[in-house]
């Protein structure tokens, strides 16, 4: 009974993982890094919507680590390697006034849990579209935000034993559609991030999906910066 127990709640928590797909959260403002310049960070937040089983009261952790470098002038490269995932996206600012910063970063996100238990194979992958402003406070802080569309596709592989092994895979498309704002402190070269999305889940109408925390990263180097044209 005890290990028929213990392979229940193994296999509850690999679904758990495997729905838990990407994270929700965002960590960028419209500001691109200058050439040459990497950014490193870690996040933890909130997430409830985002997962089949976080649709009730009690929202799911997330955490990762990112990384993002500078490309050429008004665009750089980042990657997130978080819970049970990793995502690639690229940001391009198409406008840069006096205190003003407009930019799209779009990317995608993969998510990818083998077998265990009951669960043979789960995984998702998402393409998001974010548009982003972002206006300066002041020299050390900024506030950015503006819409994002994220297109998910689920998958999930099962087996189990009535009788005779039976086996199933659970395709699915999720959308959500939704805002966000994220504040920025800069201190030396050290960046503190808070940051809150609500999306409406558009396919599986299962109420909206929210996600809140904060990340903390540095930007190691100086690099000088490239005139404007």
């Amino acid at each position: 009974m005890v290990i028929a127990a213990l392979r229940v709640g193994l296999a509850a928590l690999t679904l758990a993982l495997a729905v838990g797909c990407s994270t929700l959260a965002r960590v960028n403002g419209a500001k691109t890094l200058e050439p040459g310049q990497t950014q490193l960070g870690v996040s933890g937040s909130l997430q409830q919507g985002s997962n089949p089983l976080s649709t009730g009261t009690i929202p799911l952790p997330q955490g990762e680590l990112f990384v993002r470098r500078g490309l050429a002038p008004n665009l750089d490269m980042g990657a997130r390697l978080y819970l049970v995932g990793a995502g690639l996206d690229v940001r391009y600012r198409f406008y840069e006034g006096d205190r003003l910063h407009l930019a799209i970063n779009p990317g995608y996100g993969v998510v990818v849990v083998p077998f265990a238990g009951s669960v043979r194979g789960s995984g998702s992958l998402d393409v998001r579209v974010p548009l982003i402003a972002e206006w300066e406070l002041g020299p050390r802080s900024s506030v950015a935000g503006g819409p994002t569309l994220v297109m998910r596709r689920q998958r999930n592989d099962f087996t189990w034993f009535i009788g005779a092994e039976e086996t199933a895979r659970v395709l699915r498309l999720d959308a959500y559609a939704g805002a966000g704002v994220r504040y920025a402190y800069t201190q030396g070269r050290v960046i503190l991030g808070v940051n809150a999305d609500v999306y409406a889940q558009t396919a599986r109408h299962a109420g909206p999906a929210y996600a809140i925390g904060a990340d903390l990263s540095i930007i190691p180097q100086q690099v000088r910066k490239t005139p404007r044209r």
